[in-house]
Formats: structure tokens, C-alpha cells, sequence
């Protein structure tokens, strides 16, 4: 390809990125004036689906935005239209700062711009935002508690109660009815409620479940054998890799996360830092063989992810460096 050519070409894809740059920004201020609109998440798909140069748009737009808003905000707020286009341009002079701060920095946009995947949320009827424990009543009277970062789709057409648990973890409190079984779906596993009070977590490679109360069966697609748990135990099942890890956890100690607490015993440093993940409004970034092989027992306060930090650097050797008001980097050695 000769030079001209090649100009052409850059010309051709900067033409092309400004469009769906202007096109992320209008779907940003119709989100925020209609977020509950099905034919608008409709169609977003697929705007999304018809270009890379979409997905790079929104990734710019939308999921750094969402942080560095939720970073600075004291409380969660609808941006206002007349400052969306202001917002947008304080955005891309912010990334651009972080890019010039070296491999850290531009590590971290990179985690900003993978984020939350913005698919799982469109396909869900419900999802808890950082720091947020989310109460929901399903229609059969059935209680829920969708913790931070949580993503939900319910079903209860044609007389069933099916709900997909899409990301992250989930409390439930089911209204016994034997004629309709209630059914969760996770990471390749059915979860069948026998009458109970119960903890989903939804992991990639598997599905974690606790009992408090009653009796649950958790079944794999393949062929691996069902596990059925009451009360006090738990079942860490991996479906592809037909695995099933059963314990047996404290009832009071199921979903403490519910009150803002997570018990750990005898975990991996890298554990409490991922349970903070969800309550923190930015990013941290986890590296360094100790966070594997350092094991802590403790109660930390996720509603204070920071002063949690500081707690795990004081008494376990780990070191935590607040890169921006956003961004915190977790080391050790």
C-alpha cells in the first residue's frame, strides 16, 4: 500500500471513530433519560454489535465515565444532559493524563475500559451498583439481596420460577411452593431450592453455594454428581471441570457481606482483596506471588474498602499505593 493510500486509510478510520464517538455520547444521554426502556436496550445492542469502532466508542464513553463519576460523586446521580459533552471531553483529557503516567497508569485504563461487561447488564432486569446491597421482592414474595456488582434475570412466565444469576453474588430467601420449584442458574450449575434461605456466587469457572436455612440441590449440566446441602453447608462446584468442594460454614457467617462484613478464615490475601472489589468506586489492581500464598483470618468492613486495605498492609506485609483517587495498586512480594 503507497503512502496516499495509506492516508486514505487513517483518514477513512478517524472519520469513522468520530462518528461513533458523537453516536456513544447520544446513547449516553438517552440512557440517562430512559434506563428502564427495553427497546432502547434493544436497539443498542444492535448498534453495538455493528462495528468495532462502536465498541471502542462506548468503551470510551460509558464504562470509564461510569467510574471516574462514581470515584468523585458523594452519592449516585443521572448526569445531567447540558453537561454530558463537557464530561466527555474532561474524560478523554483524563485518560490521556493516565496514558502519559507510565505502564501502571495505562494498565489501569485498560482495566477501566474492560470493566463491568456492559452486556451482562443489558441482559439483566436487575443490577446492584458498586457499594450497593440491592433488595428485591420477586413477584411470588420471594426475598433477594443482590450484592455490589450483582447482575439478575428473572423468569416466571408459563408458571415456572427461573432466575439466571449473570454476575456475582446473590442472598435468597424463597417463598415455598412445591407445585413450583424455584430454579437459579450460574456459571453452568442449577440450583433447586427445596424449601430455604441460601447464598449464590457466580464465578467464572463455577459456582459457589451456601445454606442458612432449609435444603438446596446443585446439579451440573454434564455429568457430574448433584450435590444437596442443608443447613451450615456449602459447595464450591466447578461444572466443566466436574469438581465439587464441600464444606461446612457457620449459618451466621452466610452472607455477612449483607451488613457490610466479610469473614475470612484461613483465605488467600487476593480473596479479601476481591470481595473489596465490588465496594470500591474505582479500580484496584492486585500483582505479587504473597497475595496467593499469604493466608489471613479476620472480619473486614467492605463499606470501608480503603481503611480494609490499610488494615491488610499493617498486618500482612502488603503494600497499598493510591495511584489516583480511582485507582489503588496492591503489592506484595
Amino acid at each position: 500500500m503507497d503512502s496516499r493510500k495509506e492516508g486514505e486509510v487513517r483518514e477513512g478510520d478517524a472519520i469513522e471513530q468520530a462518528r461513533a464517538d458523537r453516536e456513544a455520547t447520544d446513547w449516553l444521554i438517552r440512557f440517562n433519560e430512559e434506563p428502564e426502556s427495553p427497546a432502547l436496550r434493544i436497539a443498542f445492542a444492535a448498534w453495538l454489535a455493528a462495528s468495532p469502532a462502536n465498541v471502542k466508542a462506548w468503551g470510551d464513553t460509558a464504562h470509564v465515565s461510569d467510574v471516574l463519576s462514581r470515584a468523585f460523586a458523594p452519592s449516585p446521580m443521572v448526569v445531567p444532559i447540558e453537561h454530558a459533552l463537557d464530561r466527555r471531553r474532561q474524560r478523554h483529557r483524563l485518560v490521556r493524563g493516565l496514558f502519559a503516567g507510565g505502564a501502571v497508569a495505562a494498565a489501569a485504563c485498560i482495566l477501566l475500559w474492560a470493566g463491568p461487561s456492559l452486556l451482562t447488564n443489558l441482559r439483566a432486569d436487575h443490577v446492584a451498583s458498586t457499594g450497593e446491597v440491592r433488595t428485591l421482592h420477586l413477584a411470588d414474595g420471594t426475598l433477594v439481596k443482590l450484592a455490589p456488582g450483582g447482575a439478575l434475570a428473572v423468569d416466571y412466565s408459563d408458571g415456572q420460577r427461573h432466575v439466571r444469576l449473570l454476575r456475582g453474588t446473590a442472598f435468597f430467601d424463597v417463598v415455598h411452593d412445591r407445585s413450583r420449584p424455584f430454579r437459579i442458574g450460574a456459571s453452568g450449575a442449577t440450583v433447586t431450592v427445596l424449601g430455604t434461605a441460601f447464598e449464590v456466587q457466580a464465578r467464572e469457572d463455577g459456582v459457589d453455594v451456601a445454606v442458612r436455612r432449609g435444603r438446596v440441590r446443585v446439579a451440573c449440566a454434564t455429568a457430574a454428581p448433584d450435590a444437596i446441602l442443608s443447613v451450615g453447608q456449602s459447595v464450591d462446584m466447578a461444572c466443566d471441570a466436574g469438581k465439587a468442594l464441600r464444606a461446612d460454614t457457620p449459618p451466621e457467617r452466610i452472607a455477612s457481606w449483607i451488613d457490610g462484613q466479610y469473614v475470612a478464615t484461613d483465605r488467600p490475601i487476593r480473596d479479601v482483596v476481591d470481595a473489596l472489589r465490588p465496594w470500591y468506586r474505582g479500580i484496584i489492581v492486585a500483582r505479587g506471588e504473597g497475595l496467593e500464598s499469604r493466608r489471613v483470618t479476620g472480619v473486614y468492613d467492605l463499606r470501608h474498602p480503603q481503611e480494609a486495605l490499610a488494615a491488610l498492609a499493617a498486618a500482612h506485609m502488603v503494600r497499598v499505593t493510591q495511584v489516583t483517587p480511582w485507582i489503588t495498586i496492591v503489592t506484595s512480594d
